[in-house]
């Protein structure tokens, strides 16, 4: 019987360092796993321009990595579509950041959970920091992260992208990440979507990876800044590009909705959180 082919997913730019301890973390656990013989992995990771030799090093330290070369304007989101295309047809698509690493035997759980909901379910996994505080990982309606549990997968609404394996069913039901967004809300989206199309989101039992939160006070809402270079930080695609937040929340909530929060973060713009 052949075994399951497994495409791991990445997007990176300028993050060497990481990239690097990402990977080297990573293929120690697929070649563990490979020695069953049950699962075959390739990796397809894109350079989005990076400037600091990711792509040199990472062919040094990993030939066999597929690295597809862009210049530097797809962003996480986009990144990923490019990624998932150069992939082809696979049995799983695993997405991982590389800023994420992973702990002993998080590939496994992945795939054992899948295997237990017949691989028909988006699988996540949960992110913790170094200090134990959860950071990424599946989340409720109202965007609230998921505790998980020890031993059994719990139903999520949405999730982080982090650490995320989607089936081939699931692929097949609904595609590849949104062509709509540049950078923010595709791995929200992709829940949303996949639960209107019938498929469960399920968090993995236990906590999979670390990866430190990156999110501080974003510029949009910091009072430092000057209102115009505010609001060009909140059109930027790693800002809350308003068009969107309004697609993203009519998805979420509905029009109302959509409409409400609109109002609320040219708000917060316009009345920024000041410095201390």
């Amino acid at each position: 019987m052949n075994p399951f082919s497994v495409a791991i997913l990445l997007t990176v730019f300028n993050r060497k360092d990481k990239t690097l301890a990402c990977l080297e973390n990573l293929f120690r656990q697929i070649d563990s796993l490979r020695t069953d013989g049950r699962y075959g992995f390739s990796i397809f990771m894109v350079d989005d321009g990076c400037t600091d030799g990711t792509s040199e090093a990472v062919r040094e330290a990993f030939p066999q990595v597929n690295i597809i070369k862009s210049g530097g304007n797809l962003y996480w989101n986009q990144g990923m579509r490019l990624a998932w295309k150069e992939a082809g047809e696979q049995d799983f698509y695993l997405w991982i950041n590389d800023d994420t690493l992973l702990l002993d035997g998080a590939v496994a759980t992945l795939l054992e959970t899948s295997e237990f909901l017949r691989h028909k379910a988006i699988v996540v996994g949960t992110t913790r920091n170094d200090g134990g505080a959860l950071t990424y990982g599946g989340r409720t309606r109202s965007n609230k992260l998921i505790n998980p549990d020890s031993a059994i997968p719990v139903v999520c609404h949405m999730f982080n992208g982090n650490l995320v394996l989607v089936p081939k069913a699931v692929y097949d039901a609904v595609g590849s990440l949104s062509p709509a967004y540049q950078h923010t809300f595709g791995d929200y989206d992709y829940g949303l979507r996949a639960r209107k199309a019938g498929i469960s989101s399920v968090v993995a039992p236990g906590v999979l990876a670390v990866c430190e939160r990156d999110h501080g006070l974003e510029p949009w809402r910091d009072g430092r800044y000057p209102l115009r270079k505010r609001y060009s930080y909140l059109s930027s695609p790693k800002g809350r590009p308003l068009k969107e937040q309004f697609l993203f929340d009519t998805r979420l909530m509905g029009f109302f909705y959509a409409i409400g929060h609109f109002i609320s973060v040219n708000f917060k713009v316009l009345f920024p959180k000041k410095s201390s």
